[in-house]
């Protein structure tokens, strides 16, 4: 839905960051068919990133993408298609997002790519973020704490392998056996 920016109150809709200060970061949509869109609300993944530091997103393809951010309402622009720079909101965001059913306030929730809609998360499917507010039904706007990259639903993430010890002490010498027993005299010469 696009805003008129000359109506006298803004709407909340999908997309709208609610912590004015909060962490954003401008990207560059990419997909590899050129009528591919994403719009307000919708989480992107990270594609790649190349020189001069322009850090591509990409729509995810699964409830186990490793979501990164949200796209942000903007009042001139409804879509943005590949090639085209837009707003996402990043770890530590309060986004309003669609519910895709009822949610419980304090609930994690994973995104429906297909349908660009949050539920309660379940199995191992990425949690992007936590619910804030109850969702009475689908559709209902709530507002979602967003974590900067998502994590697995069913371990959570796993930290690196520390570096290795350093080797201890050589230990002591060991004790010297007992002597053995004398031989016999041997024979005597001529």
């Amino acid at each position: 839905m696009a805003l008129n920016q000359n109506q006298f109150g803004m709407l909340t809709t999908a997309g709208t960051r609610l912590n004015p200060n909060g962490p954003t970061m401008t990207v560059e949509f990419y997909d590899a068919s050129a009528s591919t869109t994403v719009v307000a609300g919708e989480m992107v993944c990270i594609g790649s990133t190349v020189r001069p530091n322009v850090t591509k997103v990409i729509k995810g393809t699964g409830l186990t993408s490793a979501y990164f951010g949200v796209v942000l309402t903007n009042p001139l622009k409804e879509s943005w298609t590949t090639g085209e720079k837009l707003e996402i909101a990043i770890m530590g965001s309060l986004v309003t997002m669609t519910a895709g059913a009822l949610i419980t306030a304090g609930a994690s929730l994973q995104y429906s790519y297909s349908t660009f809609k949050v539920v309660t998360q379940t199995a191992s499917n990425t949690i992007i973020g936590v619910a804030l507010d109850n969702a009475t039904a689908d559709a209902d706007l709530i507002r979602v704490f967003v974590f900067q990259k998502a994590i697995s639903g069913a371990t959570g993430a796993t930290g690196e392998t520390g570096a290795t010890g350093a080797t201890g002490a050589t230990g002591a010498t060991g004790r010297t056996g007992a002597t053995g027993a004398t031989g016999a005299t041997g024979a005597t010469a001529p």
